[in-house]
């Protein structure tokens, strides 16, 4: 059979190129065999679990990013609103020491007036007359107000560069706030628009190099302490402007009580002063009266005087013509008998009589001119007084009327 079989194959060219059964048996086993289905199912059974893994991964990776982003969108928003609270206690604090500056300014404009008064009442005192100018209660009492003042003065100018300088601290944490609120808000966009970003998101592409870290990234530790920091400087701030508005308001009650308690002072001083001067004046007056009456009095002795002076001298003549008659008389006739005797004793009596009136005329004439020169001196007394009250009274308390009020000195 076999060489049958090998005739019929090698029979001919017919027969070229044949192969045998066996190979052909053997080709159909080999393609019936089904290698590659085995390995194809071997292969899908991987690739599902596979894919099963991979998405439960990429899921499970997805949702824990989606949470970190939204527990990073929480951490910034805290801060964020933490910021937001700072920035609108400081800008009530920066509100509430403008407007305290502002009545500082006010109380430094308004102790100006007190200050015109006090150096305008010294000015007009300066104007007192003569013995008037002296250095009194209400003098010392101006002394220590314009003394006061400039104290005051000067505490006010001090107080406000502490102001100033405390506004720019003020102004400066404000802003480090909402730089740093500016960046959380920027920050807390992007978290939370990360947080809501999905597959089928718009604008969801490649990215290449979004995996490495940038340069000079801060870490948490450093991005949380400094915010801390910048609320650190906003609370130490916030309290230094408080303890400064204090002490402003202390300030400016303690003026306000010193200078209205000065007033007061003044005012008593120079109503004291005036009641006295007004007693001395009252008492010179009457003393002028009575000086008058004198006056008076001195011109009436003085004329009576002069009447008599008269009479006597009449009188003199009579007596002095009578013994100038007794002397005519002829030879023994111009005897020494009792009435030339008589008439001798009478003229030196009116002699006598004549220089005690003479003398009294004198002295009474002195007295008129001391008393013409004394009334003369209490009324420029008088005058002096006058002009002293005129200036305590209707000048320096006119003026004093016009002192501020406590609410206006303290800036209201």
């Amino acid at each position: 059979m076999s060489r049958r079989n090998e005739d019929y194959l090698s029979f001919g060219d017919k027969n070229f190129g044949l192969t045998t059964i066996e190979n052909w048996d053997h080709h159909n086993r080999d393609v019936l065999k089904g290698d590659i289905i085995g390995i194809t199912d071997e292969n899908t059974s991987i690739t599902k679990n596979c894919i099963v893994r991979v998405n439960q991964t990429s899921c499970n990776d997805f949702s824990t990013s989606t949470d970190q982003l939204k527990h990073r969108a929480r951490h910034i928003n805290y801060w964020k609103s933490e910021l937001e609270r700072a920035i609108q206690d400081i800008d009530a604090e920066i509100n509430l020491l403008e407007a305290m500056r502002q009545q500082l300014k006010n109380a430094m404009d308004v102790t100006n007036i007190p200050e015109y008064i006090a150096d305008e009442c010294l000015n007009l005192r300066s104007y007192r007359m003569q013995t008037d100018m002296v250095y009194d209660e209400p003098q010392d009492q101006l002394f220590k107000e314009s003394v006061l003042i400039a104290n005051i003065k000067t505490i006010h100018r001090d107080v406000l560069r502490e102001v100033e300088n405390q506004m720019k601290i003020n102004v400066s944490a404000r802003s480090s706030l909402e730089a740093d609120w500016s960046n959380k808000y920027m920050a807390f966009r992007y978290e939370t628009h990360n947080s809501e970003l999905e597959t089928k998101s718009v604008n969801v592409k490649d990215s290449v190099g979004a995996t490495r870290l940038s340069e000079g990234q801060s870490d948490v530790q450093s991005w949380e302490q400094f915010t801390i920091t910048v609320l650190e400087k906003y609370k130490n701030a916030v309290d230094s402007s408080k303890a400064l508005r204090e002490k402003l308001d202390a300030v400016l009650i303690n003026s306000a009580r010193d200078l209205r308690s000065q007033d007061i002072k003044v005012n008593k001083a120079l109503s004291e002063r005036i009641a006295q001067t007004e007693r001395v004046k009252t008492e010179l007056e009457n003393q002028l009266r009575l000086t008058l009456t004198k006056i008076v009095e001195a011109e009436n002795i003085l004329q009576t005087l002069n009447e008599e002076i008269l009479k006597i001298s009449q009188r003199i003549q009579v007596a002095q013509t009578r013994l100038n008659l007794k002397n005519c008389r002829p030879k023994v006739e111009n005897c020494r008998e009792g009435s030339l005797m008589g008439l001798i004793e009478e003229v030196r009596d009116l002699n006598d009589s004549m220089s005690l009136l003479q003398k009294r005329s004198l002295e009474t004439e002195k007295l008129r001119a001391d008393l013409i020169h004394e009334r003369s001196r209490i009324e420029n007394e008088i005058i002096v007084k006058k002009k002293s009250i005129y200036i305590d009274n209707e000048r320096c308390l006119f003026l004093r009327s016009h002192f501020q009020s406590a609410e206006k000195l303290c800036g209201y």
